[in-house]
């Protein structure tokens, strides 16, 4: 009778397996923001009405009074129009044209802007001050001229400021969709990968099953379990964004389990993982690439005995791996070190700086060392 395969953590927990994050949203700064824009208006014109009770300092009792109100009432009517005029360019989206057409529509609207502004101004005047505005020496087509003028530049200062917020923001945004597009492509990049079955390691499973069948069935029958099960873990973990660190080593173990047929002992493994680990996330496979490039660079190249270490515990609540082989790295120079480039790669995308993966050798062995942010699922 042949032996049942063994069951795996894979089998008994499915329901635990974490799956794929979201989107991300847009940062904050590419988002447009309401309390921004009213915070922005209230320091804008806040400030200008400052500076008309500090430059009426000069004038003295009901006369500096009566210029204070004159010029917050002009202050008033400029946030009015300049809400009205921000919602105007939303709707029209004149400073996204191109061409002398968009800015003669630009410049129309802001003289007229103007014009209406130096008619408050002197309204007010008259109401408040009985039109001394348009006494004394200067003609009357003159002040009107100069006040329309003046807001003119106000108004364009302020649509300048708002063109180069808008301006950074489409940058910003345009450099967030190309790093999406080319976070997308990579991690498409790296799916494919790991869909992808060694055919080396598969052939050679098949052959050790193949020399089992005969003489141990019961072996034979377990190794098959093995490789279904890791085959399934490869499965799984490339629809996945993360997995739970008990499922991986779940898949380290049998893909160890397959290749001690292979290598009998020279491949001693010992795993050392610290209690409460078991749900902290990870990406997928990402732990096995280590233990294969110890497996390939370590145990494969020698006819004695070879050690591999596995460890995981939390440092300073981060998950630091560790996967560790006897040898040295200057035999591994015709290595081109692919897996630890992929696995740093895709740490970089899913964590940024908060993850790393790094190879260094100490006292005859060869340590691949990846410490990542603590997640759970």
């Amino acid at each position: 009778m042949n032996a049942s395969p063994p069951i795996t953590p894979l089998d008994l927990a499915p329901s635990a397996r974490v799956g794929a994050h979201p989107p991300p949203p847009l940062p904050p700064v590419l988002q447009a923001s309401g309390r921004e824009y009213w915070l922005a208006q209230c320091a804008g014109w806040g400030t200008l009405a400052l500076a008309a009770v500090i430059t009426s300092a000069s004038d003295s009792g009901a006369g500096m009074a009566g210029v204070v109100l004159i010029k917050w009432l002009s202050v008033a009517s400029g946030l009015v129009q300049s809400h009205l005029w921000h919602a105007l360019l939303r709707r029209r989206a004149w400073l996204e044209r191109k061409g002398w057409r968009g800015l003669a529509q630009i410049a129309a609207a802001l003289a007229g802007m103007g014009v209406v502004q130096a008619a408050v101004v002197v309204g007010a005047n008259v109401v408040v001050q009985d039109g001394s505005i348009l006494k004394g020496d200067a003609h009357v087509g003159i002040t009107l001229f100069a006040l329309s003028f003046m807001w003119f530049g106000i108004f364009f200062v302020w649509t300048l400021c708002y063109g180069l917020v808008l301006a950074r923001r489409r940058a910003l945004r345009l450099e967030f969709d190309k790093l999406q597009v080319e976070v997308s492509l990579k991690d498409a990049q790296l799916r494919a990968l790991q869909a992808q079955i060694n055919p080396h390691f598969f052939f050679n499973s098949l052959n050790s099953i193949r020399s089992l069948v005969y003489d141990d069935a019961a072996a034979a029958a377990q190794a098959i379990g093995r490789l279904s099960a890791m085959m399934r873990h490869n499965l799984v973990a490339g629809q996945l964004d993360s997995v739970r660190l008990a499922d991986e080593l779940a898949a380290v173990d049998a893909y160890l389990g397959m290749e001690k047929l292979r290598f009998e002992q020279r491949l001693q493994v010992s795993v050392e993982i610290e209690a409460g680990l078991d749900g902290v996330c990870l990406p997928g496979m990402i732990l096995q690439t280590l233990v294969e490039n110890a497996v390939k660079y370590g145990v494969e190249p020698v006819a004695k005995p070879c050690q591999i270490r596995i460890s995981a515990r939390a440092e300073g609540g981060r998950l630091a791996l560790c996967v560790a082989n006897q040898g040295r790295l200057a035999g591994h120079s015709g290595s081109t070190r692919l897996g630890l480039a992929n696995a740093n790669r895709r740490l970089a995308l899913r964590y940024g700086a908060q993850a790393r993966c790094e190879l260094s050798e100490r006292d005859g062995w060869v340590l691949a060392r990846m410490v990542l942010p603590m997640e759970r699922g």
